[in-house]
């Protein structure tokens, strides 16, 4: 494999990215990008490094449009107040205080709400889970208002769900209209969670599983549940994954979503940082047969935000092929100074490729031509007795989006 050359930067404090494991563009990392790393990083901030990033930017927009894209406005918005707020436009200055007091008071609300739906389900005999959101915040950020969350993720029992979802009906949470139509049975069918929405614009993501049946990294949720554990947040116990649970689940999420929020990996950097059991963090990946996206999102901690790493472990991943080459892919992603959303296919192929099986490889791939997609429920509402007239709609819409691409690109004489 050709390693590409990665220019020094002129700000990554404790150590550069290596260009040695990971191949990056052969390019500078912008300093946009390298001010949004610290970000991600935390630790206490190298401000004349950040004053020196600072002065060279030239986009203060494409800035700020980045770090709205990462989840890293309330960070940044810190990190240059504390280091260079004379370097930073008015305008730039008031826009990122706006986003940061809106966070604070959406991540107020949310907790609130958290704190009320989990003392209901225990007072109705529904087990719940806090995962991310709250308990990041609470766990891991000096100032939980630094960690921003857009909704509450909630784990239950898939036996749970329709009791949870009753519940969530009555306090004013309702599904989307194409999905509210649907039998309890095929919603568990077709999902693996379910997005509420209240009228007041708070959402709750009822889980039950990892990823769908055709996802390679799908595992026995009973391995959270009995590694599960408590933390203290504003003065109230609430229960939520063990470290060790969550790092796995952390990097399990991350990788199903190909990486490309540096937010998620700052979450796991953050979390590396703390006290944790390793030889219990690598036999729950064992047993949950996730070793593989869980050495992805350490090593990219690793390498992008100098996460420290027990040297077995680093080991590992450097040892994985399928890993580094996965690290390659979204290292690129993150370093572009304009982000974009990856697309549906590019998902599925990033975690078809991760996967260890050839068999798993082609299932993930066949999902694409798997039917119906919300989009599809949404556009068009078939009965459930029609459902299998969404395989040939799916076929089509397939045919025609990418058979214009084909065409497009074909020569012309």
């Amino acid at each position: 494999m050709k390693l590409l050359s990665l220019q020094p930067c002129s700000f990554l404090s404790v150590g550069k990215i290596r260009r040695n494991w990971i191949v990056v563009p052969d390019c500078a990392v912008p300093n946009s990008i390298q001010l949004l790393l610290h970000c991600a990083r935390g630790g206490n901030a190298d401000r004349d490094g950040v004053r020196e990033l600072a002065r060279e930017i030239a986009d203060w927009d494409a800035l700020t449009t980045a770090a709205e894209y990462h989840g890293l406005t309330a960070l940044l918005c810190r990190l240059l107040e504390e280091s260079c707020p004379d370097l930073v436009a008015q305008d730039v200055a008031s826009l990122l205080r706006k986003d940061y007091r809106d966070s604070a008071a959406r991540n107020l609300i949310l907790t609130s709400q958290m704190f009320s739906l989990v003392d209901l389900f225990q007072a109705k005999g529904v087990n719940v889970l806090a995962l991310k959101g709250p308990v990041l915040a609470e766990l891991l950020y000096p100032d939980p208002v630094l960690r921003p969350f857009s909704d509450l993720d909630l784990l239950v029992r898939k036996q749970d769900v329709a009791h949870a979802s009753s519940i969530l009906a009555q306090e004013g949470y309702a599904l989307s209209p194409h999905l509210a139509r649907l039998s309890l049975r095929t919603l568990l069918r077709l999902n693996y969670a379910l997005l509420f929405r209240h009228g007041r614009g708070a959402y709750v993501d009822l889980q039950w599983e990892v990823g769908p049946s055709d996802y390679p990294f799908r595992f026995d949720m009973e391995i959270l549940w009995r590694s599960s554990s408590q933390t203290r947040i504003d003065g109230r116990e609430v229960a939520c994954l063990s470290p060790e649970s969550l790092l796995l689940y952390l990097c399990v999420h991350g990788t199903k979503h190909m990486w490309s929020r540096l937010l998620w990996m700052g979450d796991v950097a953050r979390l590396v940082r703390t006290p944790l059991n390793w030889p219990e963090v690598l036999a729950l990946a064992a047993e949950a047969k996730c070793s593989r996206p869980l050495l992805l999102g350490l090593l990219l901690a690793h390498e992008l935000l100098e996460a420290p790493l027990p040297e077995e472990v680093l080991q590992l991943a450097l040892s994985t092929q399928a890993v580094q080459l996965r690290a390659t892919q979204a290292t690129r992603r993150l370093l572009c100074a304009q982000p974009s959303e990856p697309r549906s296919w590019e998902f599925t192929v990033f975690n078809a490729r991760m996967a260890e099986r050839s068999w798993e490889k082609v299932r993930h791939c066949a999902s694409m031509l798997k039917a119906p997609t919300e989009w599809e429920l949404e556009i068009l509402p078939l009965p459930e007795r029609l459902f299998f007239l969404y395989y040939p709609v799916r076929l089509a819409r397939i045919a025609l989006k990418y058979g214009s691409r084909l065409t497009q690109r074909l020569p012309h004489k």
